[in-house]
């Protein structure tokens, strides 16, 4: 009798042990549920996010992205683009010449959809056989592309019905086109509206298109004709491993390389936020010829001080 309450006691301790290991584990496994170690979208079957997950909104990520201003991952309080490409003869495809250079730029808040960039960019031409930096070509000097200081504004625009997801033809709220404008700079040119676009099926990724079409009469040049595209990608929440891109493409004539309209210019180029990150070829030339180029104008003052100065060049 004494031995069989002896085994029946012990079997119960084995049991009673049994169920606590078990209950740990269960309460270590609703742990790591209710706190992952590492967040992760929810997403609905085909890798789409569940209702419950927040959309970027396209006009705020541009913004972050291109200038800085937001409250994200991105949020700075300058921008760098960095831009390396080459000019091409058309229809040949010759490389006439390479060339590099930066965009630097900041932005301020005007109203709810409404933001003023700031900014200023400089890039020069390289030998395409040698890479050394070119003073003539042909016998004709040639200069930097320069622009000291310009503002732009950018408003949202309209729900875009191209990205129409539920179909009741109201388009997609999140993906509003950007309406662009030059506000200063050497030339006024119409700017298109820019038509954001999910790069992937998640939406962890956007793409923006910014063309620009020009077609004008310039003081002592004549007609001036020409086109641009502008293809910015980003992920909205701007991992520090893929940063925002920009490819840029240009058709017209390009002094001294090409008068006749049929130069092509193409560049690649990515975002920084410190100066200290640009490629040294880039950063090295700043610091050396273009200091003025290693920030972004001040305020919108500053712009209108070098848009006069530039008046009385002219």
């Amino acid at each position: 009798m004494i031995l069989y309450k002896a085994k029946t006691a012990a079997a119960w301790s084995l049991v009673y042990a049994s169920s606590l290991l078990l209950g740990e584990r269960r309460a270590e496994a609703f742990a790591s549920l209710a706190s992952p170690t590492e967040a992760s979208p929810k997403t609905e079957p085909g890798g789409v996010p569940s209702s419950s997950a927040p959309t970027p909104d396209a006009f705020d990520t541009f913004m972050e992205m291109r200038t800085g201003l937001g409250t994200g991952g991105g949020a700075s309080d300058r921008v760098f683009w960095t831009g390396e490409g080459a000019l091409f003869h058309s229809p040949s495809g010759r490389v006439l010449a390479r060339f590099e250079g930066v965009d630097v730029c900041r932005a301020v808040r005007l109203g709810p959809g409404r933001v003023r960039q700031l900014s200023r960019k400089v890039f020069w031409f390289l030998d395409p056989a040698t890479g050394e930096r070119m003073t003539e070509y042909e016998g004709k000097p040639v200069r930097p592309i320069k622009y000291d200081a310009q503002a732009f504004e950018f408003t949202r625009g309209e729900a875009t019905a191209a990205a129409d997801d539920d179909g009741d033809g109201d388009g997609d709220d999140s993906l509003t086109t950007i309406l662009t404008s030059v506000v200063r700079g050497p030339r006024i040119v119409p700017v298109q509206p820019c038509t954001p676009r999910w790069g992937s099926p998640d939406r962890t990724q956007m793409m923006y298109n910014f063309p620009i079409f020009i077609d004008m009469d310039i003081p002592g040049r004549g007609r001036y004709q020409a086109y641009e595209f502008y293809d910015y990608t980003v992920e909205p929440s701007f991992p520090s491993d893929r940063p925002p891109s920009v490819v840029w493409s240009r058709q017209g004539s390009i002094q001294p390389f090409a008068t006749d309209g049929k130069g092509v210019m193409h560049s690649v180029g990515r975002r920084v936020t410190s100066f200290d990150d640009l490629p040294e070829s880039i950063r090295t030339v700043i610091e050396e010829e273009y200091p003025l180029f290693s920030r972004p104008p001040a305020d919108i003052a500053e712009v209108d001080r070098f848009q006069e100065m530039e008046r009385k060049h002219l």
